[in-house]
């Protein structure tokens, strides 16, 4: 005798599974073929809709992680699990291959949910290229230990309502175990070639972020040779020096000729290397901070204290001309309130540049190429090695910069 059960506690896209499980008859249906009741409850109280499973296998296009597990590993997973459970009646009885299959489907699409947490979870723990073999190692230990315990829950479930004809027998769970622990093992392997992928995918990614980032600094390097604003600046102090003070002004030309004498050296074309020594910029950076000095007299002090030890380390060009016109973008300069920039070694062997804060109001008009370009610049130049530390505390700014060694 078929037992019934309301039709009006289903979902309505429940009826696409008709042609599998159900007749229907009016407003009731019956489940056919010794299909067990507790099927068609637990389908009834989970409401399974079909545009949920849209969104699922939409975000499985997505992540290919996902996407290789479904192809490679799930297709030949679910069937041999039915045979281990079911033995030759599997394949031989419709009903019990296609309810047998759906359910176990549903089960592994289950554990995979909770194994890409995992994966995360890991991935966030271990997340470098040199520690592949510790996610490895947690992935296929956590995805065995979460695959065998849903098996065996599974195992008793199925015999305790014998779930088409099942029957629990040892030799067939130990069987059963081992080949979830391949599948772990194998789903691990997927997991660490997938998540390598997206990182050399990053990694390609952000180093042609840089690059285009360096030819934007190399750029605008290019034009501050030629700074209309900076030579106009200069010629207008230079104007006024010559009437007032001839050996000021001349003193400022030969400053204002080593100033872009260093420019052209190391942007022009016959430079040798990307990188000048701590010693080579502090030279230009005095000449640059006297036409500063001159120009805005009182309201702007800047100090050196580089200990000679450090005097060879390596940086990129321009970097202290940078910071300084970083720190006078964003700040008041003025006799009332003076701007203060100390440029100094640590004893770690670091640069350090500091500002003190008198933000300005309204910011100056500036361009891309700054304090990000910056950053950006190191980090290709030196890898790890090239990052730059930045730190705001109370009324200071304060940059830390790399110094190269070779």
């Amino acid at each position: 005798m078929d037992m019934q059960v309301p039709v009006s506690s289903l979902d309505e896209h429940f009826r696409h599974f008709s042609p599998f499980f159900i007749q229907f008859t009016d407003d009731r249906f019956c489940a056919c073929g010794g299909i067990p009741i507790f099927v068609v409850q637990f389908f009834a109280m989970m409401q399974i809709r079909f545009r949920y499973f849209d969104k699922y296998f939409g975000t499985l296009r997505k992540n290919r992680l996902n996407f290789f597990i479904l192809v490679l590993v799930i297709p030949w997973l679910v069937p041999v699990v039915g045979y281990l459970m079911w033995g030759n009646i599997y394949f031989s009885d419709p009903q019990v291959f296609l309810g047998g299959s759906l359910i176990n489907l549903i089960l592994c699409l289950i554990a995979n949910h909770i194994n890409q947490i995992i994966a995360i979870l890991v991935a966030k723990v271990y997340p470098d290229t040199h520690q592949s073999v510790f996610r490895v190692l947690f992935w296929f230990v956590l995805y065995s230990i979460i695959n065998v315990s849903i098996l065996i829950l599974v195992l008793l479930a199925y015999d305790q309502v014998h779930l088409f004809g099942f029957s629990l027998q040892r030799e067939r769970a130990i069987w059963s175990v081992f080949l979830l622990l391949a599948a772990s093992l194998i789903g691990a392997g997927l997991t660490e070639l997938a998540y390598t992928f997206m990182q050399w995918k990053t990694n390609q990614d952000e180093l042609q972020q840089m690059e285009q980032r360096q030819l934007l600094s190399e750029l605008e390097v290019v034009k501050q040779q030629v700074n209309p604003h900076f030579l106009f600046n200069c010629l207008n102090s230079l104007s006024v020096l010559i009437s007032e003070s001839p050996a000021t002004a001349e003193k400022f030309v030969d400053e204002m000729s080593k100033v872009y004498r260093y420019l052209l050296s190391v942007n022009g074309p016959d430079r040798e290397t990307s990188m000048v020594t701590l010693d080579a910029e502090l030279r230009y950076i005095r000449s640059y901070i006297y036409l500063l000095e001159t120009r805005f007299e009182n309201g702007i002090s800047i100090s050196i204290q580089a200990a000679d030890l450090y005097l060879n380390g390596q940086m990129a060009p321009l970097t202290l001309q940078t910071l300084i016109d970083n720190a006078i973008r964003h700040n008041i300069v003025s006799a009332d309130h003076p701007l203060r920039i100390d440029i100094r070694t640590t004893a770690t062997g670091q640069l350090e540049v500091i500002n003190n804060l008198q933000k300005r109001t309204v910011r100056t008009p500036f361009s891309n190429a700054g304090l990000a370009t910056l950053i950006s610049r190191y980090k290709m130049l030196f890898n790890q090695a090239g990052t730059i530390q930045i730190k705001e505390e109370g009324s200071e700014f304060t940059v830390l910069l790399p110094l190269i060694y070779t």
